[in-house]
């Protein structure tokens, strides 16, 4: 019975189904017979833009290149934010390759260039303590360099230049830059000196010492030590001549027969020649020039308006002379020129090969011969290149002066050598100077003090 009557409910429920369906369709057919209307949908609101039959894609933002900050340490002396046209000159260099370059710009840190906390001494804590500090081009002076390569914490610069960059250099230049046989840095400053005379006094510079006595040639120069070391006004005309500070074996050494020759020299400079038949002077005055103890001082008093030529710094002399004075090269035993040059140069921190590509272009930038001699020559300082000074803005008989000088200019001796054998030799001058002993004795004695 429950089976039956399940299957009857079963057939009772789809006739009903069946039912509603006829009766849905019959309203639906009489409604349309009738002329019904569907509704109607209310008509979208017009807006300042057509429809888009497709979804407007959303607009991101306009990309940016992106930039890269290269570090760059400079010493106070070079310090590009500071006073005067020498600073604006390089601001504006710095300010120009960001333009060049728009995707790299230059964070400059300025410190003090020795002792501690100084360029080298914070290079070496930066390292150790915070290496993401650490800049990709440092100045440094070129006597720090070796002892920055000895710590690693500067980088060759051979296979990131041309070979044309590297020819252009000074002799100087690139021997201030090297150590070992590795070049380590590129000189960005160089100074050195020369001699300054008065035009009006004398027809033509002298270039030998035969020159300077006869007729005498008054003229002023460091003869004073600075602790005690014997200045480059002498140095200059002892490596001249071929003297060595050191022996082979590297232990300080006089050569003696070399500073006989130098003293001589001095001593003659000092004797009372004939000028005219009514006046003697010599060529310099032992008390003037002991009392002068840097090239500076000698300066000053020329400017003022003692002697008829002077020994004079190159970074002093191209800022500073006016038309009354002129430049020549300092008179030498045999006649050519000579000079010793320190300078400041750029060397490569960076260590991963994408940031030295990168820290090259600026490099590049500061060395080039257009940007260098633009900014050595506005601070007074000489370029490291022969194709920075053919652009410097002087008269041709200067330049050959200062070609002649550089090319033939050697790196400063170590301060190990000038505290040991430059000391005896400034014992000697003022020996001499003093007129207690001849050029022979004084000599001897220098080597006296060297245990020679």
């Amino acid at each position: 019975m429950r089976s039956k009557t399940s299957k009857h409910w079963k057939l009772d429920t789809a006739h009903w189904i069946l039912f509603i369906a006829h009766c849905s369709l019959f309203i639906i057919l009489a409604l349309a017979g009738c002329g019904a209307q569907a509704p109607t949908l209310p008509t979208p609101t017009p807006t300042s833009s057509p429809l888009s039959p497709l979804p407007t894609p959303t607009l991101l933002p306009e990309s940016q290149p992106m930039i890269i900050t290269l570090g760059l340490w400079l010493p106070e002396e070079l310090d590009p934010y500071g006073e005067g046209p020498a600073a604006d000159v390089l601001a504006q260099q710095l300010t120009e390759f960001s333009h060049a370059h728009p995707d790299l710009q230059v964070e400059v840190t300025v410190k003090k260039a020795y002792g501690r906390g100084g360029l080298l001494d914070f290079l070496r804590t930066a390292r150790a303590a915070a290496p993401s500090v650490l800049p990709d081009l440092i100045v440094l002076d070129a006597a720090d360099l070796e002892t920055a390569a000895g710590s690693g914490l500067v980088q060759p610069l051979d296979p990131l230049l041309a070979p044309a960059e590297m020819t252009d250099r000074f002799p100087f230049a690139a021997e201030l830059g090297t150590v070992g046989d590795q070049t380590l840095g590129l000189v960005v400053a160089a100074d050195m000196q020369h001699m300054a005379y008065r035009p009006a006094l004398l027809d033509s510079p002298p270039v030998s010492w035969m020159h300077v006595i006869s007729p005498p040639v008054s003229f002023l120069f460091p003869a004073g030590g600075r602790d005690r070391q014997i200045n480059d006004a002498t140095l200059i005309q002892y490596l001249a001549c071929g003297g060595q500070l050191t022996n082979p074996e590297g232990r300080p050494w006089l050569d003696e027969e070399v500073m006989v020759s130098v003293l001589g020299f001095y001593s003659d400079c000092t004797s009372i020649g004939p000028i005219s038949p009514t006046y003697h002077t010599p060529a310099i005055s032992p008390t003037v020039v002991l009392n002068i103890t840097d090239a500076d001082q000698a300066w000053e008093r020329f400017k003022a308006g003692e002697g008829e030529m002077t020994m004079v710094r190159a970074s002093r002399y191209w800022l500073e002379a006016d038309e009354t004075i002129a430049a020549a090269s300092i008179p030498t035993r045999d006649g050519r020129p000579f000079s010793i040059a320190r300078g400041w140069v750029v060397a490569m921190v960076a260590n991963d090969p994408a940031r030295q590509s990168l820290a090259t272009l600026l490099l590049e930038w500061l060395v080039s011969p257009d940007h260098s001699a633009q900014w050595t020559q506005t601070a007074g300082f000489l370029p490291g290149t022969r194709g920075a000074l053919r652009l410097w803005d002087i008269s041709d008989a200067d330049r050959a002066v200062l070609r002649n000088t550089m090319e033939a200019a050697v790196v400063a001796p170590p301060p190990e050598a000038m505290a040991t054998t430059g000391r005896a030799m400034q014992e000697a001058l003022e020996a001499l100077l003093r007129r207690r002993v001849s050029p022979e004795d004084a000599a001897a004695a220098a080597g006296d003090i060297l245990g020679q």
